[in-house]
């Protein structure tokens, strides 16, 4: 049976995008498909506009605090913990409605159909809804681009380094979540990697963290910077050199 045009390109947006949209039903008879796909990568490649619902609630909360044991008190007051958990509840479901909209509406449909495939990838389970925001951001800007840069990047958000653990990994007590998910579902897979390599990943890590505002920060002081053996090099390696190799 040949198959028409029409349930061509049909399926090419079933499969690159979210479907055909309305205003183009009456072009799928005789559009090709590689003018099509030419369209879908012409708009997805437009600037990314953030779905921003939220500020960072801890800095909004605290500030004018001036030292760390101030930001922590406060932190650990019952009911602002409980103001900005129900406050994170809330943004989470705006976030998701309103990426549900762009998804629908937004002629950005390959980069927006990717994003959740990646978002699906680096699976991340937190109830911090301003470090979901970014890290979102995140993926929908790399969507399209370098997976080099999309790893590194979502490697250093404080969503994924809080979700992993990695705020725990110190030089005298290394924590090897983070290292260890990197490689089994995120790179290379099971089966690619030994346990020592994991053990010496995670040192390689230890620093890797996040200040109240949301910012990556290196803790020189919490690093482990001797010698490493991992995938049989050894070196003085430190995070970027394992995403690296």
């Amino acid at each position: 049976m040949q198959i028409s045009n029409r349930l061509k390109n049909q399926h090419l947006l079933w499969r690159s995008a979210f479907g055909p949209m309305a205003e183009m039903a009456a072009s799928l008879d005789t559009t090709s498909q590689k003018n099509l796909w030419a369209l879908l990568v012409k708009t997805s490649y437009k600037p990314v506009e953030k779905i921003e619902v939220t500020k960072n609630p801890a800095a909004e909360y605290m500030a004018g605090m001036t030292t760390p044991a101030d930001m922590q008190k406060a932190l650990n007051n019952p009911e602002l913990k409980k103001k900005l958990r129900e406050q994170s509840r809330d943004d989470l479901k705006t976030m998701n409605l309103r990426w549900m909209e762009v998804m629908i509406n937004s002629d950005a449909q390959l980069r927006e159909k990717m994003s959740l495939f990646w978002h699906g990838h680096f699976a991340c389970r937190i109830q911090n809804s301003f470090f979901q925001q970014e890290l979102l951001h995140i993926i929908r800007t790399n969507a399209l681009g370098s997976f080099a840069d999309m790893l590194k990047a979502v490697s250093k958000s404080p969503a994924m380094l809080q979700f992993l653990n990695n705020q725990q990994n110190k030089k005298s007590h290394p924590n090897e979540n983070f290292a260890r998910e990197v490689m089994e579902l995120f790179t290379m897979g099971r089966g690619n990697y030994t346990e020592n390599d994991v053990k010496e990943a995670a040192r390689s890590f230890t620093g890797w963290a996040f200040n109240l505002q949301g910012e990556f920060v290196f803790r020189k002081n919490q690093h482990d910077d001797g010698n490493k053996t991992f995938l049989g090099k050894t070196g003085n390696y430190n995070g970027d050199d394992i995403l690296n190799m």
